[in-house]
């Protein structure tokens, strides 16, 4: 994986700006774990983030989305290898850790919860 797609939020001279950017996993707050996000849900905070409307991110840049669903891509924690679908909600993310609205985020392990077989990355986000 090389470049993929982040909705990225910043702030310059006091004004905030939002959109999509090519990013690479090194642009990306630190984790142990790496997950090709599949699923973010839109969230009222996520739009006051976005729009500068309220103080919700307390560093810039970061990736939008409070939540995210997905795959472990890589990972230092054996207990989420390869494959495990994840769940995270909370957490700092789009706070002080990139958030969902990306191909790809890296996260702490400690933030992740495996989603049970049986259940899709959708239905968890549900």
């Amino acid at each position: 994986m090389d470049k993929f797609r982040a909705f990225r939020i910043d702030e310059q001279d006091g004004k905030i700006s939002a959109g999509f950017q090519e990013l690479s996993i090194d642009d990306l707050t630190e984790g142990n774990v790496v997950v090709r996000v599949t699923h973010s849900t839109i969230n009222y905070k996520d739009a006051l983030a976005a729009t500068g409307k309220g103080r919700i991110l307390r560093k810039y840049p970061l990736n939008g989305g409070i939540d995210l669903a997905g795959m472990v891509v890589s990972s230092e924690d054996t207990d989420f290898q390869p494959g495990t679908q994840v769940l995270v909600n909370g957490c700092g993310l789009s706070e002080t850790v990139d958030g969902g609205y990306s191909e790809y985020a890296r996260l702490d392990s400690k933030a992740l919860v495996a989603i049970p077989d049986g259940v899709s990355c959708a239905d968890a986000m549900k």
